[in-house]
């Protein structure tokens, strides 16, 4: 009888470390993915970063870009208004009638 509960008390021990073995393990296994996903949370986040910056730096380029389009087209139009002679004649005659006033 004493063998038979010796032997229950050997295989519960057994038991007991066996779980505490699976126990570790499963946690060690949680932490690993765990930290696995805080991994790729952080690249997802930088990923997202530079796709962003990236796709705001071209459209600062492109907003730029049509900005100097149209500051050199109104400079173009501006120089084109004092090269037009009727424009030029039309331009001193009204600053003549209003000096003659």
């Amino acid at each position: 009888m004493e063998t038979v509960i010796t032997r229950i008390i050997e295989i519960e021990k057994q038991s007991a470390m066996d779980v505490e073995r699976a126990e570790d393990a499963y946690r060690k296994n949680i932490e690993a993915h765990r930290r696995n996903l805080e991994e790729e949370k952080e690249r997802t986040h930088a990923q997202i970063i530079s796709t962003e910056n990236a796709r705001l730096k071209q459209t600062l380029n492109e907003l730029n870009k049509r900005t100097e389009d149209g500051s050199l087209a109104a400079a173009r139009d501006y120089e084109l208004r004092f090269q037009d002679p009727a424009l030029v004649e039309a331009v001193k005659e009204k600053i003549v009638a209003i000096l003659l006033k």
